[in-house]
């Protein structure tokens, strides 16, 4: 292995490590100014880290936006050919993709996020390789690392179709027109969707939002366009089959732009989006590997939690596949994408976001800022959350049939369907998903890997109890698809109480170890650590005027009653307007932190006008 410096640096001693087989290695030792002037591409303060996961989450909550916003107009066009019973097969075979994808990478995204931040400059280089722990070296672990879901996924995509085929498939869904094809097209668009996850992760360690949201965009316009134009000009029934070619068309576009985009950006480094050796620093028994051994260690004790997480997740399509006809299958599937779409639009690209901010700033070794930046970052977050969630449950039952009959068309909003009823109940369900989604996020990106193994034991005791309470809810009760949202609710209930004890120990553990004592008074009572807990800080929930005005916004509602005509609907959305006017003007701090997060040169320009 020839090490060579860069032409720019002065040449300093070397020491040559012992020889392995017919190589010698030779390590360039390199000068110290070098060293201390290094940083990471990323930086290192908390501020910075935070900048860029706001503008990030920002990046994503735009491309959830134009997503779901051309989904949405496609839904509403098809929705005028579909049935329910096809409505609720479409459901089943995005599930089938989900599962492929989610098994055979989700363990491999967690554990990737939590490679360091500090890695060494690439002061000295290797023709053909890259050396572990540098800058480049991180860089070519994380793509060699991510060709293993393509890998893993090739049985699983296998495995997965034949049993659906065979086994998983009702016979009334087994007898629908093209179902063969519609299989293998979903197994082929899932391994091909996996061929861009090397790109994915590279795009995720350095934080290029950017890069992601304009490639995903593609992905989602070319799914829609497929999907629209072969339902809408076939003449034969092939809803089911233009799903799965729309699947097909999103895998290969997304995989087309991650290669194209990320290959522009490791030009001329040493790291590039192929696989490539990694030669340690040290010869020990081999003098280069692929992947790296800790990231390895960690994404196996990860999966095994990623299958309770999963059932957990997609579990009452699971439950409603064994619980409910597709008549109720297909009611559910579209009742929850519209009750789900603040989900999808704010709440997962800002549980995205932070994963990779807790997993960068609560990275060894911890500092008493971080910490503290931890801690006020989660606590904001929590405190949008409660807003949102106020007025979810205040005016999401009401509104939500009035707004399905708009929408999706009288059929759907009948007396006889339990849309309107599933879709009024996911106004409940909708804060028990924000807070479980940060609140799980900060878990995965600092618990180590023992504490990842006892929470798969209680993820085990919250898939039983969830199986439990869907069985008593939908077949006991026979709640139907509203029963399976209330099954959700428990599930999400007891996710929510494991995170915030566990996150508590966290804050009182890590506290007592870094010594935290930025506040005297709470230090001197021995209560430091957990008051930097979030969810008993008082930042976190809303003040009394903004709760005062909630009371009298729930007491006109109650007034007005159940949306049904279009001077209902006015006078419910002249009070939320009001209440939302009251909640922005209340939260100035909160508003010009989130500010000067997204745009910190408007920060800047205050600054010196200032000055």
């Amino acid at each position: 292995m020839n090490l060579q410096e860069p032409a720019n640096l002065n040449r300093m001693p070397s020491t040559t490590a012992k020889r392995h087989g017919r190589r010698h290695s030779t390590i360039v030792v390199p000068p110290p100014a070098a060293l201390a002037s290094s940083k990471s591409d990323m930086g290192d303060a908390p501020s910075t880290l935070i900048q860029h996961s706001a503008v990030g989450a920002s990046f994503l909550i735009l491309l959830q936006l134009f997503s779901k916003v051309v989904t949405f107009v496609l839904n509403q066009t098809l929705l005028r050919f579909l049935s329910p019973e096809r409505l609720g097969v479409s459901t089943q075979l995005e599930l089938l993709c989900s599962s492929i994808l989610f098994f055979s990478r989700e363990a491999i995204r967690l554990a990737l996020q939590r490679q360091t931040t500090h890695p060494k400059p690439d002061i000295y280089r290797i023709e053909g390789g890259v050396v572990e722990g540098t800058v480049s070296g991180i860089a070519q672990s994380v793509v060699n690392t991510g060709y293993l879901p393509f890998l893993f996924g090739l049985p699983l995509a296998g495995l997965s179709c034949v049993w659906y085929y065979f086994r998983g498939a009702s016979s009334e869904v087994a007898s629908l027109p093209y179902f063969k094809s519609v299989v293998v097209v979903c197994g082929i668009a899932s391994l091909v969707e996996l061929l861009s996850e090397p790109m994915f992760a590279l795009a995720q360690y350095k934080m290029q939002y950017k890069l992601r949201a304009l490639c995903e965009s593609g992905g989602v316009a070319a799914r829609c366009a497929v999907t629209f134009l072969l339902t809408v000009s076939a003449r034969e029934d092939t809803g089911v089959l233009a799903f799965a070619l729309g699947q097909l068309a999103y895998a290969v576009v997304i995989t087309g732009m991650y290669v194209c985009l990320v290959w522009e950006t490791t030009r001329g480094k040493e790291n590039g989006i192929f696989p490539k050796r990694i030669w340690r620093e040290e010869i020990s028994r081999s003098p280069w590997f692929y992947f790296d051994s800790s990231t390895m260690r960690l994404a196996s004790t990860v999966w095994v939690q990623t299958v309770f997480k999963h059932y957990l997740t997609e579990g009452d399509k699971l439950l409603a596949s064994y619980f409910s006809t597709i008549w109720e299958q297909g009611v559910y599937a579209l009742a929850a994408n519209y009750g789900s779409l603040i989900a999808r639009l704010v709440f997962l690209p800002i549980e995205e976001a932070v994963r990779t901010l807790f997993a960068k700033l609560l990275a060894p070794p911890l500092s008493a800022k971080n910490f503290r930046f931890s801690s006020d970052t989660l606590t904001s977050i929590l405190r949008v959350y409660a807003l949102v969630s106020i007025l979810s449950s205040l005016f999401g039952p009401p509104i939500a049939p009035f707004l399905l009959s708009l929408v999706a068309g009288s059929r759907w909003a009948s007396s006889s369907s339990s849309a309107p009823a599933v879709l009024s109940a996911y106004a409940y369900y909708i804060p028990l998903l924000a807070f479980n989604g940060v609140l799980e996020a900060f878990v995965q990106s600092v618990a180590t890997p023992s504490q990842v193994r006892e929470q798969s034991f209680v993820m085990l005791c919250f898939s039983l109890v969830f199986a439990i309470a869907g069985y008593v809810f939908m077949r006991a009760l026979k709640l139907g698809a509203t029963g399976l949202v209330y099954a959700n609710m428990v599930n999400l209930g007891l996710r929510i109480g494991a995170c915030a004890v566990w996150i508590h120990r966290f804050y009182m553990s890590m506290g007592a170890k870094i010594g935290d004592v930025t506040d005297e008074k709470r230090a001197n009572a021995g209560r430091a650590s957990g008051q930097l807990f979030p969810l008993v800080r008082r930042d976190a929930y809303p003040s009394g005027k903004i709760l005062g005005a909630s009371v009298g916004a729930w007491a006109g509602v109650r007034a007005i009653g159940r949306v049904d005509c279009w001077s209902k609907f006015l006078m419910i959305s002249g009070l939320g307007g009001a209440l939302v006017a009251a909640m922005v003007w209340e939260e100035k701090a909160l508003r010009m932190k989130a500010i000067e997060l997204i745009f910190p040169a408007k920060k800047r320009g205050r600054s010196k006008k200032s000055e």
